[in-house]
């Protein structure tokens, strides 16, 4: 996965960027990489699919010269056949000599600066939306353009929130809602004034969670589930909750920095599935 991709804006940016740039619109979601691959009307339909199939496309725009004239896909061709089967009557059609432009299907073009929001439907029905106008494509708007994208977006949230309920869940295996607040009453009594002393997972923050969970006098009771040492396990949750920061503040998220979230979420999937095996009379 490319830098590009995971990049979260911050507004910090603004040197860098015009503030248009920070909402998300179509001009986001466009691959930098991508090609436009037209053909000719006069193209046969049987060429024109077996470029499709080789590239693996759903759809291919029709165009003479710049101008755009329509989209050639299997769907436009299935009904290109279906009607010139009826309009033929009895009489054999050849297949191989339809052409793309006797197959078209009408083309819809988003502007750059539309929000991708507004075509969710046509890309619903028709698996394409083409960027630009017909005298200047500018690109092909896909559903997996905007799956791809709103993932590379949402992805660090995701596993930033999959690492904390799995971190609660661990903690409630390891002790009672009781001893989790004597831990709390010990750990972090010099961290917050007695009156304001949180008590319950929901009113502790990450940070109150390692201290907890680290602390040495605690460490017997959360052993068995984080294994490993308390110096390697503290690293590991620090290294989370320094990610987990950054990220809640929209700071850029790097390659390293999402391929760590990763390698940290699965060992917590890890360190809850061993939990879950133990409880069942495992030995893990």
């Amino acid at each position: 996965m490319k830098s590009a991709e995971l990049r979260v804006l911050s507004t910090s940016d603004h040197a860098e960027v015009s503030i248009t740039e920070l909402f998300h619109r179509i001009n986001r979601l466009l691959p930098d990489s991508q090609e436009v691959l037209t053909v000719p009307g006069e193209m046969l339909a049987s060429e024109a699919l077996k470029i499709m199939r080789r590239h693996d496309y759903s759809q291919l725009p029709v165009a003479v010269g710049t101008e755009v004239l329509g989209l050639f896909s299997y769907r436009a061709f299935s009904e290109a056949v279906l009607a010139t089967g009826a309009c033929q009557g009895n009489v054999k059609i050849n297949l191989g000599d339809l052409t793309v432009e006797e197959c078209l299907e009408k083309a819809e073009f988003a502007r750059v600066t539309d929000e991708f929001n507004y075509w969710f439907d046509t890309l619903d029905k028709r698996d394409a939306v083409l960027v630009g106008e017909a005298n200047r494509l500018q690109g092909i708007l896909t559903p997996m353009d905007v799956l791809r994208y709103l993932y590379s977006v949402a992805s660090p949230f995701v596993l930033i929130t999959e690492i904390e309920l799995s971190l609660r869940a661990l903690i409630r295996h390891a002790v009672s809602d009781e001893k989790l607040a004597e831990c709390a009453q010990t750990s972090l009594i010099t961290c917050y004034k007695p009156e304001r002393l949180p008590k319950s997972l929901e009113e502790m923050t990450f940070h109150d969670y390692i201290q907890i969970i680290c602390d040495g006098r605690h460490w017997p009771f959360f052993k068995s589930v984080f294994k490993g040492s308390r110096t390697r396990t503290r690293a590991k949750l620090q290294t989370m909750n320094e990610l987990r920061n950054g990220i809640f503040h929209l700071y850029e998220v790097t390659v390293e920095d999402y391929e760590t979230l990763a390698t940290s979420r699965d060992w917590m999937l890890i360190r809850s599935r061993a939990a879950e095996a133990r409880a069942k009379g495992g030995n893990a």
